[in-house]
């Protein structure tokens, strides 16, 4: 999809919130959780994963809250009745009279509010792995049930967000651990969080919002709530206890409530996303999503950076990130610039798909010369084929596994080819040197591999 543009909406104070809008159908208002940035959103697979998917149900919008991302920093503290103009003032500049609320974590006590204090311009509401006022936290022990996380007193949850907020923004391993544990032994994922903290806020700025956070209470607000509600939580949610979620749901008059398993408190990464996300669609719309695998023939190209282990070894582990976060960036720009979507990252290299060979091949070759360039020398490979394409943006089939296959046995700093992509381009712009006959594992016979010159 094409990425959506930034626009700007100005708050009765003279503030200006950065948002974005893509999509179609009816209309659906992402409120966010502590840390955003709409642009840097986009550079995680995992999250363009499930924006376009929500964008083929939704006409969606989203956007930096005051002193978030690449919003205004306000001189004080936001209140929550501040929080709740921005919601208003996104609505207005998007002039939308109504619309769906998904509220996550913070943004859920947002949605709280806002759907109580203007049922006139709601929908229907998700509340996602968020919090229930704190009138209502004596309730909490009764609503536990076996499996459950251990319950933390309120001020030991003080404590794990004060540390957080020392840390500010280099701790990326705590946050991974507290926030979204299914991510914390990915490399790309560790590179892609440390950069949402640094681009989300300062020290200083997450300080502010984080004491903003502490205070939030959305009063009686889940009592008065008159649109249709969905609640949902992650059942190991590290963050906010589970049982919370159930004491919300007793509160909102006719919630559906629905439990999920995993640890993240941001959900939308875990394995199971796609089941979250059609529960939340179907809500919203009354339509069933169905699952389905297509073919299309695709160009396949695989790439991975030359000795990585012993060079982070060599450099350190913060050097070491800071060349690693250079390459996903360059890399990422280069593919699509040449047309061509990234698929996952694969640790130290990454997987993408184009529609032609001759795509794929020249985004290869460029892709090698500027990570050369960096001292961050890749061997690429590139196959092309029918290959599956499934309805959470991932790929397979043979033709994946021998472009996989063909990268693996490329020369450092080459980039090879597959005999079917060189008979393909034959007469075109491209050279080749043909680099003998090799067994692919998994594959049968042997087959011809050419490095492109």
């Amino acid at each position: 999809m094409q990425l959506p543009e930034t626009k700007y909406a100005r708050t009765a104070d003279g503030l200006r919130l950065a948002y974005q809008q893509w999509g179609e159908g009816p209309r659906l208002l992402v409120v966010p959780p502590l840390v955003s940035n709409v642009e840097v959103a986009w550079e995680h697979p995992g999250y363009l994963r499930i924006d376009e998917y929500m964008g083929r149900y939704f006409t969606c919008a989203h956007f930096d809250k005051r002193g978030v991302g690449l919003s205004d920093r306000p001189e004080d503290m936001p209140t929550l009745e501040q929080r709740i103009d921005d919601i208003v003032t996104v609505m207005d500049e998007l002039g939308w009279e109504r619309a769906h609320l998904l509220g996550l974590s913070e943004g859920g006590v947002m949605s709280q509010l806002f759907a109580a204090d203007h049922p006139e311009r709601v929908d229907r509401v998700v509340l996602t792995d968020t919090l229930v006022p704190v009138r209502y936290l004596d309730r909490i022990p009764d609503r536990i049930e076996p499996g459950d996380p251990p319950l933390r007193t309120p001020s030991e949850t003080v404590a794990m967000f004060r540390a957080l907020v020392d840390g500010w923004p280099e701790n990326t391993d705590y946050f991974l651990d507290w926030f979204v544990p299914s991510q914390s032994e990915d490399p790309t994922s560790r590179r892609w969080f440390g950069r949402l903290q640094r681009m989300s806020a300062s020290p200083r700025d997450f300080a502010h919002q984080v004491e903003s956070v502490l205070r939030l209470d959305a009063g009686d607000a889940p009592e008065r709530i008159t649109a249709p509600t969905l609640v949902t939580h992650v059942k190991g949610d590290r963050v906010l206890p589970v049982a919370a979620a159930r004491v919300l749901a007793d509160l909102v008059p006719g919630a559906r409530y629905v439990e999920f398993p995993g640890e993240d408190h941001f959900p939308w990464l875990m394995d199971n996303w796609r089941e979250m996300a059609d529960v939340f669609i179907e809500f919203c719309t009354g339509v069933t999503p169905t699952r389905q695998t297509t073919r299309r023939f695709a160009t396949v190209l695989f790439t991975d950076i030359v000795d990585s282990t012993k060079r982070s070894a060599s450099v350190g582990d913060t050097a070491w990130r800071a060349i690693l976060d250079r390459h996903d960036r360059l890399a990422r720009e280069l593919i699509d610039e040449h047309g061509g979507r990234v698929v996952k990252s694969t640790g130290d290299g990454l997987l993408a798909v184009f529609d032609v060979p001759s795509q794929g091949v020249s985004c290869g070759l460029e892709l090698c010369r500027a990570l050369d360039a960096i001292d961050v020398p890749i061997r690429a490979g590139v196959h092309a084929g029918e290959i599956e394409v499934h309805d959470d943006g991932d790929v397979s089939g043979i033709a994946v596994n021998l472009a996989a296959r063909v990268e693996q046995a490329a020369a450092d700093g080459e980039l090879w080819v597959s005999s079917t992509v060189r008979d393909m381009m034959l007469g075109g712009a491209a050279g080749f040197d043909e680099r003998g006959e090799h067994e692919l594992k998994g594959i049968e016979g042997a087959w011809k591999l050419f490095a492109v010159r």
